[in-house]
């Protein structure tokens, strides 16, 4: 028998996904179905935070009694930096994706990590020990695929972005961290380097854009690519993963990653174990934003 929870009342608490955009998230119906399942009196919104805005709107979900937030593009470097206490996961990337109220204030957590890494060995099957893995973005998401492709003890990692001086800048930060050949690349680089076997990640809000498109024509590179998206859309796969399997390589996007974060910060904010095949049943099922977000296109991850 399904447990039902009471409708939104006095004693609801609340949380939620801050970031820009969120009109595509599929966070809400994820945490609700979950909230649901157990019969919590709880509510979970998504809201559209300008950067210069982040530290008003931490400081108002506190104090409103926020449950719990997560936090996406262009915020996990900032939220890190707001943050009065932070876990081992989000100081070793630098990000913060998940936080949780304590006395102190906003603890920062990085679920990313392990929700990345489930993902590429549940949707693609593939363990990056002693492969070659290139990372398109220099932002939070990309500082936790190196995290976790580091755990794996891949041969290099190669960071690329638009802004090379953020791809430097990351490199130099985690390099010694993670203790893996981790080095910056120019973009222009990848297609004359790139090889079958090798990983490929867009760390980036890119497929979101219903006509994005990589910076290099993958149906020129040889088949036999691993592509991973970390974008994802309702109801179909992102441009870039629909143009990678076109040209013979194997690509998912970043569905199952938010499932995976998602279940683990529902785990740090409740201390319950997530209802994880009713969270996957939500996001097999929530429809997609009623208007384009292609504006998301144009969002770099920024500190």
């Amino acid at each position: 028998m399904t447990v039902r929870r009471p409708g939104i009342g006095a004693r609801t608490r609340a949380f939620g996904l801050v970031g820009r955009p969120v009109a595509h998230s599929l966070s809400p119906a994820m945490h609700n179905a979950a909230f649901r399942a157990l019969g919590m009196d709880a509510v979970y919104l998504a809201f559209d935070v300008a950067p210069e805005e982040l530290g008003a709107a931490l400081e108002g979900a506190r104090a409103l009694g926020f449950g719990g937030l997560n936090v996406t593009v262009p915020h996990k470097e900032q939220a890190l930096g707001l943050a009065a206490l932070a876990a081992p996961s989000a100081r070793l990337t630098g990000a913060a994706n998940t936080l949780v109220p304590t006395e102190a204030g906003w603890e920062a957590h990085n679920t990313d990590v392990e929700g990345f890494a489930g993902a590429l060995a549940e949707d693609l099957g593939l363990d990056p020990q002693g492969r070659r893995c290139w990372i398109l973005g220099a932002g939070g998401a990309a500082r936790a695929a190196v995290v976790a492709l580091a755990r794996a003890h891949p041969q290099e990692i190669l960071v690329m972005n638009r802004n090379r001086k953020r791809a430097d800048h990351l490199a130099a930060a985690l390099g010694p961290a993670v203790g893996v050949p981790l080095r910056a690349v120019d973009v222009d680089r990848f297609a004359a380097r790139v090889r079958p076997g090798d990983l490929v990640v867009s760390a980036t809000p890119l497929g979101l854009d219903p006509d994005a498109r990589w910076p290099w024509d993958l149906a020129e590179i040889p088949p036999g690519l691993f592509v991973f998206d970390m974008a994802y859309r309702a109801g179909g796969e992102t441009p870039l993963v629909l143009q990678a399997r076109a040209a013979g390589h194997r690509a998912v996007s970043g569905r199952s990653m938010l499932l995976r974060q998602g279940a683990a910060a529902f785990a740090l904010w409740t201390g319950r174990p997530p209802p994880v095949e009713i969270m996957r049943q939500a996001l097999d099922g929530a429809p997609g934003p009623d208007f384009p977000v292609s504006e998301a296109a144009h969002v770099e991850e920024t500190g």
